[in-house]
């Protein structure tokens, strides 16, 4: 279940708020825990995308949970107390990550949402009885977490969140039931940075020493069928992040965008696969991103569903 955008905290009563974490969704799913067996996991991306490898860390989950079920929530990676996109990216490409990596940047799982218990399907169930349920279940561990809601003062909560410079707020009605892979207005995110997935559909070749290497990429959105061009990025790419993305974008003699906009030098169109997240200080409808910065690959998101928010 995804949550819609807006600019403002609903008002009135019936809400819960919570922190929205800088972070990648993850499902994870718990068996055998009640046939005296131990107990299994197996933890997925929202794009359905097999992860349990890349978070050893998260193994524990299953024995602490004693039962079966199914939990939704975010993988993050902390510095200090506010969660890094930055250091996250270092973990969610790796398969089997070498112990020290694990040890310099361990992810720690925010658990959000109970979706099954012990065979027992629970998203018609009102969101707040699913946390209470939550909250009882599981017992915070090193690398796993239950975050609190608040369900009286969901401004004070979006304060707090500036304050602390993390990423906004996600409010819930609480008799919300769970829409698995819709986005519901039930549950609103409120962004304190505006930031959002992008789809890659082509780059520019940089100056001087990033001749013949990317130089700025060209990233859009889909909007009824049809990919539109956002903007273009640069700033924020590493050499790194110039070495792994030249070895995903595969290059097309067609641009994938339906219109583009004159051009001061000639680009490489790829195809559509890949998608990165962008921060960005103004989206003019209609016009260009301004003053965007990139800030990583999203593997964990399907091209077909990245629209404007």
């Amino acid at each position: 279940m995804k949550a819609t955008s807006t600019d403002r905290v609903p008002t009135g009563s019936g809400w819960a708020a919570e922190i929205k974490w800088d972070g990648m969704r993850i499902e994870a799913t718990i068996t055998g825990a009640t046939d005296g067996h131990p107990p299994a996991m197996v933890l997925r991306s929202s794009n359905g995308r097999d992860v349990t490898g890349s978070f050893p860390e998260l193994a524990g989950l299953a024995e602490a949970l004693h039962a079966d079920a199914v939990l939704d929530g975010e993988v993050v990676v902390f510095d200090g107390d506010r969660p890094s996109f930055a250091r996250l990216q270092q973990r969610i490409h790796i398969d089997r990550p070498h112990p020290s990596l694990v040890e310099a940047h361990p992810v720690v799982y925010i658990v959000f949402d109970l979706l099954r218990l012990d065979g027992n399907l629970l998203i018609d169930l009102p969101y707040v009885t699913r946390r209470r349920l939550l909250n009882d279940l599981l017992p915070d561990g090193a690398n796993w977490r239950t975050p609190p809601f608040i369900d009286d003062d969901p401004e004070s909560l979006l304060e707090l969140a500036a304050e602390r410079d993390l990423e906004g707020i996600v409010v819930k009605r609480l008799d919300s039931v769970y829409e698995p892979g819709m986005r519901s207005s039930a549950w609103r995110k409120i962004k304190i940075r505006r930031r959002q997935e992008f789809v890659v559909g082509g780059w520019l070749e940089g100056q001087r020493s990033l001749e013949k290497q990317i130089g700025s990429l060209m990233v859009g959105v889909w909007d009824d069928g049809r990919l539109v061009m956002a903007g273009r990025v640069g700033s924020g790419l590493t050499e790194v992040e110039r070495t792994r993305l030249e070895k995903l974008l595969v290059a097309t003699d067609e641009p994938p965008f339906a219109e583009v906009p004159p051009l001061d030098k000639r680009p490489v169109w790829v195809e559509p696969t890949v998608v990165v997240e962008v921060e960005y200080g103004e989206w003019p409808p209609g016009g260009q991103l301004r003053h965007p910065v990139y800030r990583g690959l999203r593997i964990d998101r399907d091209p077909a569903e990245v629209t404007r928010e």
